[in-house]
């Protein structure tokens, strides 16, 4: 059965209904496919912030390795303490390119997440920090697979998920992908959700799970459903 899930004018619906259990804080936490992971699974989890009630959370029962990305000053100094073997921490945000960008910092100081998009939340100072591709993040965490995408990365979801080679590196990882998306910025509407939600399903992928508030996405591999399933 279909649910649909409506937020700011946005219509997304659930393809598939496969046991869930969610990991972290109300703020910062997802749902994943139960039992999915073990101590040999490697997620990459782009976005820190200043709530890793996930990571940890999958960490805490899996034991898995989780590669956590995040160019934000405030979060890598949020994060850092907590950086262990399981808990790998990187000052690098994910990109469609390898380059620095001009990064907008939040206008409230209590807040840490910034954008490389502007938005009525950010102002007008900024930062350079430095973005890098799927494959260059591979890289550097020394990984050939991983098992799972946590995507919240402010709006660059969007150009990251229309990025052809990106696209390739999901078609042939098959991960459980998590997407944040970002249509309540000034720079994006609905219609840029709705067009990324459609090309992931072209490519295979299933929504599993969307948040109460309509922006957290947990997408499945058909190929995956298909196994878990028979």
């Amino acid at each position: 059965m279909q649910r649909w899930w409506r937020t700011r004018g946005t219509d997304i619906y659930t393809d598939v209904q496969v046991p869930l259990e969610f990991h972290g804080s109300d703020y910062g936490g997802w749902a994943i496919a139960a039992d999915s992971l073990s101590a040999e699974s490697v997620v990459l989890s782009f976005g820190i912030g200043e709530d890793i009630t996930f990571d940890e959370g999958i960490i805490g029962k899996y034991s898995c390795t989780v590669h956590a990305f995040d160019p934000t000053p405030k979060a890598l100094a949020y994060v850092e303490p907590f950086a262990s073997v399981k808990l790998r921490v990187y000052p690098s945000g994910l990109g469609a390119k390898d380059e620095s960008r001009t990064f907008y910092l939040p206008r409230n100081p209590r807040h840490v997440s910034g954008s490389t998009s502007r938005s009525r939340h950010l102002r007008d100072e900024a930062v350079e920090v430095s973005l890098c591709t799927l494959d260059t993040a591979m890289r550097e965490a020394g990984v050939t697979r991983f098992d799972m995408l946590k995507m919240d990365i402010e709006g660059s979801e969007y150009e990251v998920l229309r990025d052809d080679k990106t696209m390739q590196i999901l078609e042939e990882q098959r991960p459980q992908l998590l997407v944040e998306f970002h249509h309540r910025f000034a720079s994006y509407s609905k219609a840029d959700t709705q067009e990324i939600v459609a090309r992931l399903r072209r490519a295979g992928f299933r929504v599993a799970w969307v948040s109460r508030r309509g922006e957290e996405v947990l997408f499945l591999p058909d190929k995956w459903i298909a196994r878990r399933t028979a």
